[in-house]
């Protein structure tokens, strides 16, 4: 691992040399809020933004996207698939949430069995620049989940704020190049001394992790709880909770067009409708919210644990900040272990 500092002072211009070697994707502000999207210049991105209202994984696995494009002509039915990735892209600025919920996005689109080409050709041609977090939010509950403030797996370059400057670490080839390509120093003593202190402080304000393997066990014999009722009550089915998880990956395939000529198209759907569930006989195993909430829960907590080894949340708490009943998840996992 390479360790070494760059000045608060040189960042842009770090940034800028990047911009002109890639396509950067930031927190940057879109509307009234902050969101990951492609930027032309530092002075575009927002350093002091601890959770974005979007998280990136759109970046990868897109709201909407064209799977392909076909057309009936002289010599048969021709297929098109999308251009890929035309410019190596850097995703500047990611918190460790939502690098640690690409691990789960990977462990479901890149699997021994199959790998999703649309998700993996964008994964391969990213750079990914983390960021620590020396002061998390109230609605943060990072270590609950198994993450931490300063999780750094699954990253190229990760920067811890250490006052005047960032602490860079390179953990691959990938960030490596990137650290040739600014004005970086020697990390001394005190700077680490420095990041450990920044980490330390962070945790503190963090919530005591939970027993994920208890509440697994817990939601095994849960199927039939009347606690359910008491968390569909609140519920509104609006799907927010879903769409802006990082994590949550359900999609629906469509296609737009005639027999002749169309598209092929991805798009993103949520276990909270009433007619993601619904069979072509009529038949919905989930008639209502009461099982669809139990889903949400069950899927994160108990089957992506079983399944594949990973917690389906990350504790980012987007959520808790933006559920528009105040549904909050900690509560409801509180709960859990004392349910019936």
């Amino acid at each position: 691992m390479t360790k070494k500092t760059i000045a608060k002072k040189d960042i842009n211009a770090f940034v800028e040399q990047l911009l002109r070697d890639y396509t950067v994707y930031a927190p940057a502000r879109e509307a009234n809020y902050v969101t990951f999207r492609q930027v032309a210049s530092p002075e575009e991105v927002v350093w002091d933004c601890l959770v974005t209202r979007k998280p990136p994984k759109d970046l990868f696995f897109p709201q909407t996207e064209t799977l392909f494009v076909y057309a009936e002509t002289a010599d048969g039915l021709q297929v098109q698939p999308p251009e890929g990735v035309k410019r190596d892209r850097i995703l500047w600025g990611i918190r460790p949430c939502d690098l640690q919920a690409l691990s789960v996005q990977d462990s479901v689109f890149d699997t021994k069995d199959a790998s999703d080409t649309y998700f993996m050709d964008k994964r391969r041609n990213t750079t990914l620049v983390g960021i620590g977090c020396n002061q998390p939010l109230s609605t943060c509950f990072c270590t609950s989940v198994g993450g931490g403030p300063f999780k750094k797996e699954g990253t190229d370059l990760f920067l811890t704020d250490i006052g005047d400057a960032y602490l860079a670490e390179a953990f691959t080839p990938k960030g490596k190049l990137l650290l040739g390509k600014g004005s970086f120093k020697v990390a001394t003593k005190a700077d680490l001394k420095a990041a450990e202190d920044a980490e330390a402080a962070a945790l503190k304000r963090l919530p005591t992790p939970i027993d994920l393997e208890a509440t697994k066990q817990h939601l095994d014999k849960m199927i039939d709880s009347p606690f359910w009722d008491e968390v569909q009550a609140t519920c509104i089915g609006c799907g927010v909770c879903t769409f802006l998880c990082p994590v949550c990956h359900c999609f629906d395939i469509v296609d737009e067009g005639t027999a002749s000529c169309g598209v092929r198209v991805r798009n993103w759907d949520t276990c909270q409708y009433c007619i993601y569930s619904l069979e072509a006989s009529g038949h919905n195993p989930r008639p209502t919210q009461r099982e669809r909430v139990r889903q949400r829960l069950m899927h994160k907590f108990n089957y992506e644990l079983a399944n594949q080894n990973v917690v389906g949340c990350v504790g980012c708490g987007r959520c808790v900040q933006l559920c528009p009943v105040n549904l909050d998840i900690r509560q409801i996992l509180g709960g859990i272990g004392a349910a019936k």
